[in-house]
């Protein structure tokens, strides 16, 4: 009977050490995985501000060249809807 009770106490110590690892291990990936995901956003909010303030300096200096004297096309330039003869 002290053998089998020995047994039993030996696979409930197992079975719980490994589930405490299994649970450590999940843990851990679960928060790699959310530090990449906030990089990856970090970088994503990064690249759209920077995007904003390139659209913002274009269409500041579209606005500047109009009031310089007005927006003036290259020699040659045909729009695309001119009508074609």
């Amino acid at each position: 009977m002290k053998l089998m009770l020995q047994i039993a106490f030996g696979v409930f110590l197992g079975t719980l050490g490994a589930q405490l690892v299994v649970d450590i291990c999940h843990t851990r990936q679960d928060q790699r995985a959310k530090q990449l995901a906030d990089q990856r956003n970090a970088e994503q909010e990064k690249v759209r501000r920077e995007q904003g303030e390139r659209i913002r300096a274009l269409l500041l200096q579209g606005q500047q060249s109009k009031s310089l004297g007005g927006a003036k096309a290259p020699h040659g330039f045909i729009p695309d809807d001119a009508a074609q003869p």
